[in-house]
């Protein structure tokens, strides 16, 4: 019988390498994988810190600089404002109207990475009312003069902020105003001004000018770039004194601001040396304010003089700011020949029936219409459009449309539209009180862009006629 034995097998070297070599990798992936799950954990821990202590204050500075470029814009639509009202009322200016187009950034405020979302801006345009009254009360005057009502309509603009605090930049009647909408102050000023005689001491002249903004109301809100057109259309005298004492002048501005224009008139009597309560009154409501000039025995208004400025302004999708679209009425943009108020040629009455056939237009009304007189001065002039560079879609029919009040006998009236000559018929009587629609429609196969539609007006001269024309526009259809 054997003995009993028992045998032992030694691990080789190389199986006890590769029994380490086994542990090292399953430690090694082990020891990977905690140090991402700390690293991630680090990286989490200093992006919560940086967006919790920084990014508030990085967007907070980039909502800030944000503001001040939405400033720059409304500062931008002010000094173009100025700059074609001053124009006009030089007369170095064309009787064709001039535009210009700024820009509105009203988006952004972006902190790249942590925080890319920009704030939503808002641009309207006379959405908010401003009118402003001018009531001057003449010395040995047995009648006391209508009033004169300015509807200065307004663009405002607000940043949208969200970290930064949010303002409101208003632009009305030429001021430029800043508010919170709490409280506002005027930043840029209007054309008011108080001025003494040096040679007659106590006698003062007030300058006025009135800025009446066209375009319908509309509000934009974006994040991105909007473009302003501005154009200015005339700027005409509307009152002077000439040297004729007045004993009152009231002016009254209807406002959502009227804290600003109260301080604002407030320190422009009293810059030019004038006593409230003695020379001056002025009085804060809470939608207007109230300035009255006293004359008296050391002060006197010796002069008023007034004037207006009539500036268009529209806001341009920007990527429909060269597209003409269809089924939709546009005004012309400019003329050329005889000398024509485009201003004027821009609204009509909106209780009239612009469906109708041509003919008489049954009690219409219009208190802003062009008239020309033929005596000696035919009527040449052709309307176009300036801005538009193409069509939305091509359209098939072009429609040209005038409201025109004849006080002329003459037949030797021509039109043409879109290089076509059309009825140069201008029916109706010659009493002068009547108002009337011509409407002309003719295919569009011809034309190719915006540039094709003009509007070739004649009427020949006779003494002693005129003609009214209060709107005259070019309708674009797809049938």
């Amino acid at each position: 019988m054997l003995p009993n034995t028992s045998v032992t097998r030694k691990e080789t070297k190389d199986e006890k390498a590769g029994l380490f070599s086994r542990f090292s990798k399953s430690e090694s992936a082990a020891a990977t994988a905690i140090l991402a799950i700390v690293l991630l954990g680090f990286a989490f821990t200093v992006i919560s810190v940086v967006k919790l202590g920084y990014v508030p204050e990085w967007k907070n500075d980039a909502e800030h600089d944000n503001t001040y470029k939405i400033w720059d814009g409304m500062e931008g639509v002010k000094v173009r404002i100025d700059i074609l009202s001053s124009l006009m009322e030089s007369g170095n200016y064309s009787p064709n109207s001039v535009s210009s187009t700024v820009p509105f950034n009203i988006g952004g405020g972006e902190v790249l990475v942590f925080e890319p979302s920009k704030s939503n801006g808002g641009l309207e345009l006379n959405t908010e009312r401003c009118v402003m009254t001018i009531k001057p009360y003449v010395i040995n005057q047995t009648e006391d003069p209508y009033p004169y009502i300015f509807e200065c309509g307004g663009i405002s603009c607000s940043s949208g902020n969200r970290q930064y605090p949010n303002q409101i930049f208003r632009y009305e009647n030429g001021a430029l105003i800043l508010a919170d909408g709490k409280s506002s102050i005027m930043k840029q000023s209007p054309v008011f001004t108080i001025e003494v005689n040096e040679t007659k001491n106590g006698n003062y002249t007030v300058t006025i000018r009135a800025v009446e903004l066209l375009g319908e109301p509309k509000s934009v809100s974006s994040n991105s770039i909007i473009p302003l057109r501005i154009t200015g259309w005339k700027a005409t005298p509307i009152h002077d004194s000439n040297n004729a004492s007045i004993k009152t002048l009231d002016l009254k501005i209807a406002t959502k601001y009227p804290d600003a224009w109260f301080v604002y008139l407030n320190e422009t009597a009293q810059d030019k040396g004038l006593e409230y309560g003695r020379d001056y009154t002025i009085r804060l409501y809470p939608s207007s304010v109230c300035f009255s000039f006293l004359s008296n025995d050391n002060k006197t208004l010796e002069r008023l003089y007034v004037s207006e400025a009539i500036i268009s302004a529209e806001i341009i999708p920007f990527r429909y700011q060269n597209v003409m679209k269809l089924d939709k009425w546009y005004c012309f943009e400019t003329v050329s020949g005889t000398n024509v108020d485009l201003s004027k040629l821009r609204d009509y009455d909106l209780n009239s029936n612009l469906a109708q056939d041509t003919g008489k237009l049954s009690g219409y009304s219009s208190n802003n219409s062009f008239t020309h007189n033929l005596k000696d001065n035919p009527l040449y002039s052709t309307f176009e459009f300036s801005s538009f560079t193409e069509f939305e879609f091509q359209p098939s029919s072009a429609t040209i449309l005038m409201i025109y009040r004849p006080k002329f006998n003459s037949d030797s009236s021509y039109v043409t539209f879109a290089g076509k000559a059309l009825d140069p018929t201008l029916t109706g009587s010659n009493n002068g009180n009547d108002w009337y629609l011509y409407k002309q429609t003719i295919s569009a196969a011809s034309i190719n862009d915006p540039s094709d539609l003009d509007f070739y007006l004649k009427i020949g001269a006779e003494n002693g006629r005129k003609i009214d024309i209060d709107y005259l526009a070019v309708y674009l259809s797809s049938t």
